[in-house]
């Protein structure tokens, strides 16, 4: 078949159909967005369990090296369980969303907040530079609150 598009397993996806089978595609990547959301959060989970209950100090940086992991991800996939323990992660968010949304005042995280370009959305709908700038503002008005409480 020509222009096929091949998967991970032995799922082969024509184009030669494609208005056809674009209802079936669109579930199928909101399937895998679900599945990558909760994959993260689950790693961090295992991470954290491994890091607390099975290794030793010291051990556990050498072990999940050993498994190809990097300090950086290891770090902010515990954050995102530690954090996010209750949050739905049913939606299409990377690791760097979940993240900045992980590290957000918790009071801050189920609600709308209004974005640069005037829009109100949920810091899950939000692209990792709206979830910056919204962290951006957050802590620029804490600064400021604590300033007029100083005076």
């Amino acid at each position: 078949m020509a222009n096929e598009i091949k998967g991970g397993g032995n799922h082969d996806l024509s184009t030669d159909k494609l208005s056809q089978d674009l209802n079936v595609i669109t579930a199928e990547i909101n399937a895998y967005q679900r599945v990558a959301g909760e994959a993260i959060f689950e790693i961090g989970r295992r991470l954290k369990h491994v890091k607390e209950n099975d290794l030793a100090h010291g051990e556990f940086m050498e072990w999940y090296e050993s498994i190809g992991l990097t300090k950086d991800f290891v770090s902010k996939a515990i954050k995102v369980a530690e954090q996010l323990s209750k949050f739905e992660t049913s939606r299409n968010i990377g690791m760097d969303a979940l993240y900045l949304i992980a590290t957000l005042p918790p009071e801050k995280r189920e609600v709308e907040h209004v974005t640069d370009k005037g829009e109100m959305k949920k810091p899950e709908e939000m692209t990792v530079r709206e979830l910056r700038e919204l962290k951006k503002a957050l802590k620029q008005a804490e600064a400021e609150r604590r300033e007029r409480e100083r005076l």
